[in-house]
C-alpha cells in the first residue's frame, strides 16, 4: 500500500502532492495512480495536474474546502479497490536505434565502466520496456526508466557543447533522447532516425508521460534508407 503523499499549497490555487524523492518504476506508478485518483476526486476544481518523478503539481479553477483526513482514507479505499489493476498505458511505442560506431560516440566509457562489451549493452538496452517518466529539459527529451542495473553509468563529467538531434543516450537509471541539437551530458550510445520534435504536428511531441516504449536494432544502412525515405515523403 502506497502512503499518502505530503499535501502543500504552493499557492492560492496549487497544490502539489510529494511522495518520497526517489527515482524508480515504483515511484513513477505511484504517481500515475494518485494522478489519476486526485482527478478523479477534484476533477470540478481542477485545470491542469502536472505529475513528475514524486510530485503531482494541481493547477485549480478555485480553491476547494478540503479535509486531508477524509482524503487520506478515501485514497487508501481506492488503493485497494485497484490493487490487482495493471497500470494504464497511454501507448505502446517500439523506437529503432543504430547502435553503428559512427553514432555511439560514448560506447568505449560506457564498456570501461560497465565492464561490458559492445554487443551486451546493446542486448541489455533493447531486453526489456521502459516507462516514460517525464518529459522536459528540451521539447519533447523523454526520460524512461529503468535501465538494467549494469548500465547504470555517470553522466559525462564535462557535458558536450552539441549533442545531434535524435540520439540516445543513458544516465544514471534512465535512457533520455535529444529532440534537438543542443548541449548535453548524458552518454551517447546511439541514434534513432525518429523525429522527436515537429511543431508542424498536430502533436508536436513523439513522446508522453506514461507512454511504454521499446527499442529494437537497425544497421547503419537501414538507418540511412530511412532518413532518406522520410526526406523524400516530404
Amino acid at each position: 500500500m502506497i502512503d499518502f503523499p505530503k499535501m502543500m499549497w504552493i499557492s492560492q490555487h496549487t497544490i502539489r502532492f510529494a511522495f518520497n524523492e526517489e527515482i524508480s518504476q515504483q515511484s513513477f506508478l505511484a504517481v500515475q495512480q494518485f494522478n489519476t485518483f486526485i482527478c478523479k476526486k477534484l476533477h470540478h476544481s481542477i485545470m491542469e495536474s502536472v505529475p513528475s518523478y514524486y510530485t503531482v503539481t494541481v493547477f485549480l479553477k478555485k480553491r476547494p474546502s478540503l479535509n486531508y483526513e477524509t482524503l487520506v482514507e478515501q485514497w487508501r479505499l481506492y488503493q485497494t479497490a485497484r490493487m490487482n489493476e495493471q497500470p494504464s498505458i497511454r501507448r505502446e511505442l517500439s523506437i529503432p536505434i543504430c547502435y553503428d560506431e559512427e553514432f555511439a560516440l560514448d560506447m568505449e566509457r560506457v564498456m570501461e565502466v560497465t565492464h561490458l562489451s559492445y554487443d551486451e549493452i546493446i542486448s541489455s538496452h533493447i531486453s526489456k520496456p521502459y516507462s516514460v517518466h517525464l518529459v522536459g529539459f528540451l521539447p519533447g527529451f523523454p526520460y524512461l526508466g529503468e535501465l538494467d542495473q549494469p548500465l547504470h553509468v555517470p553522466r559525462l563529467e564535462k557535458p558536450r557543447k552539441l549533442v545531434e538531434a535524435s540520439s540516445v543516450g543513458i544516465g544514471g537509471y534512465q535512457t533520455g533522447i535529444y529532440p534537438i541539437d543542443s548541449p548535453g551530458g548524458w552518454n551517447i550510445i546511439g541514434k534513432t532516425p525518429y523525429t522527436l520534435f515537429d511543431v508542424t504536428q498536430d502533436e508536436p511531441t513523439l513522446f508522453q508521460v506514461g507512454d511504454r516504449v521499446t527499442f529494437y536494432e537497425i544497421t547503419k544502412q537501414e538507418f540511412y534508407k530511412f532518413v532518406q525515405e522520410k526526406a523524400c515523403c516530404k
